[in-house]
């Protein structure tokens, strides 16, 4: 794909500063305050690591490293061509004059100091955070280049610290973090539990000397203890120049090493990198029909309806029977990218087209105009959003492109009804859920009790007084198409107590049930004043 070579490549550039060579080793030591000399560095070999002259295996190689105290034996030793040497002086050696015995195609870094284990100690320091930076880019280029996203970058990160990762979008809500490696841990948050900060975060981070636009302005991470959690917090935003959220690593298992503040850099650039790359192809996605649908659906589209009609793309892609799906991805159980999402879906099921819109993935499912949507796409939408902790809400058939709106809300109203009876991860149809739709919709500005049945109004308070479920039973019967075997399986009674029952209802209301309008009626007065569990 051009655009993830094109990131990838920005991003393997930006990783150059972690090229070692004899002048990084010189300005490493200088920094350090020790008198040094260079005789000559053609930096075309990168340093892959170092090794003590004396313990060097063989054979020897030009990419590392070899540190040795200056000796007479140094000028006698069998070296190989391009060899980069660090060699330690004593005080008021002059390194100028050694020089001119060692031979021309050496590369050696003279250093004048007394105890040679200082620098060996320097070195060390100096090569493992640099090769283990520069293995942990290596590998989140990987992530960048094969599209695995943010959230299997985190929870490598979290092995590579030893610590938690979370990073926040710039609304301070967490997107990612290691959410299995936390729960298994027992470990508790406001933040994890409440998926971004609270009210008490912010006033936390505003005691904290107001940490946080300290963060949004340094180019490196920032380390503070945090009093209230009880532990070493390392804070870096994504991108200074522009606010894209922030990433915090928790000292919850062992203590900040030096390295750490690198690997957040390196961190920081990858999620700099992935949310620009993301950013791009969505907004990069040219079909014609994203663009119309999110005019659509923010009102944009002033033309009149014959002359839509006449756009291609309105004619041919929306020809047939029309599903509108709206998958909430923040309200998913999970951090999920909603890209991600969206490539599942599309390898998954033909006849669809995807927007994402404020944050959630909108689906067009397009059928055939004599084909309804199979069971089989409701299967596997459905298998999705449970494996992958979504709420998605599924809406009726429409023709009509132009009535996208109401079928939007529609899907809307059906993950609001679903999640009020079960709240766990699915696909809600609305026509699971259009009569709690109806029903709300009605008693807004009416009482329930003045739509309801007189009949089942006298059924339901002889109940209520008597402890009895005559006004159930009778709901029961009309639903099970007044067949009185599958309403005492239903039931779960024996068909002689179903027919004493009804010779009771009988009794009090007289009624066969025989008209179809007066059935629908007693079914609807039922279901909108029903009593509780508790009260049957």
């Amino acid at each position: 794909m051009p655009c993830s070579e094109s990131i990838s490549s920005l991003f393997l550039r930006r990783f150059l500063h972690m090229y070692i060579g004899l002048k990084n080793i010189q300005r490493l030591l200088t920094d350090e305050g020790y008198p040094v000399t260079l005789t000559s560095s053609d930096e075309t070999h990168a340093l892959t690591g170092w090794y003590k002259l004396t313990d060097a295996p063989e054979p020897l190689n030009m990419h590392t490293l070899y540190a040795c105290r200056y000796g007479e034996e140094l000028l006698s030793f069998p070296y190989i061509e391009h060899m980069h040497i660090v060699c330690i002086l004593p005080t008021d050696t002059d390194a100028d004059a050694l020089s001119a015995q060692f031979p021309n195609d050496l590369s050696i870094l003279f250093v004048t100091c007394e105890q040679p284990e200082n620098i060996y100690s320097i070195l060390q320091n100096y090569f493992h955070i640099q090769c283990g930076a520069s293995y942990y880019g290596s590998t989140l280029l990987d992530f960048l280049a094969f599209d695995n996203g943010l959230q299997p970058a985190v929870e490598y990160s979290y092995r590579v610290f030893g610590n938690p990762v979370f990073v926040f979008d710039t609304n301070f809500n967490l997107i990612a973090a290691p959410f299995d490696h936390l729960k298994g841990q027992n470990f508790t948050d406001r933040i994890l539990e409440k998926k971004g900060f609270t009210d008490q975060d912010f006033k936390m981070a505003s005691r904290q000397n107001n940490i946080h636009e300290k963060v949004k302005r340094s180019e490196i991470p920032i380390q503070a203890f945090n009093e209230e959690l009880g532990y070493e917090q390392l804070y870096c935003s994504i991108d200074t120049s522009k606010d894209l959220g922030h990433i915090v690593v928790s000292a919850v298992n062992k203590p900040f090493e030096p390295i750490d503040s690198e690997l957040l850099l390196t961190l920081k650039k990858y999620i700099c990198e992935q949310m620009k790359k993301d950013s791009f192809i969505q907004n990069s996605r040219g079909f014609n029909y994203e663009y119309f649908i999110r005019d659509l659906l923010d009102h944009k589209v002033a033309a009149g309806r014959s002359s839509i009609g006449k756009l291609n793309y309105v004619k041919d892609d929306f020809a047939g029977n029309n599903y509108c799906i709206v998958i909430e991805i923040a309200k998913s159980l999970e951090t999920i990218n909603a890209r991600h999402v969206r490539n599942m879906l599309e390898s998954r099921i033909p006849y669809l087209k995807t927007v994402i819109y404020n944050g959630q993935l909108i689906v067009i499912i397009t059928m055939p105009s004599h084909q309804l949507i199979p069971k089989e796409y409701n299967k596997t939408l459905q298998k999705l959003c449970i494996e992958n902790g979504l709420y998605a809400g599924l809406s009726n058939c429409f023709q009509d492109i132009l009535n996208l709106e109401e079928y939007y809300n529609q899907a809307l109203r059906a993950i609001e009804l679903g999640m009020c009876k079960d709240n766990a991860p699915n696909l809600f149809s609305y026509e699971q859920y259009y009569l709690e739709h109806l029903l709300n919709s009605f008693t807004i500005n009416e009482s329930s009790w003045t739509f309801c049945h007189p009949k089942m109004q006298f059924l339901l308070d002889y109940d209520k007084e008597h402890h009895s479920e005559l006004a159930y039973t009778v709901y029961m019967y009309l639903t099970h198409e007044r067949n009185l075997v599958v309403t005492a399986e239903a039931m779960d009674m024996h068909r002689t107590s179903l027919v004493y029952r009804f010779k009771k209802i009988y009794s009090l209301i007289g009624d066969n049930f025989d008209d179809y309008r007066e059935r629908m009626y007693l079914i609807l007065s039922y279901e909108m004043n029903r009593p509780d569990a508790t009260d049957q």
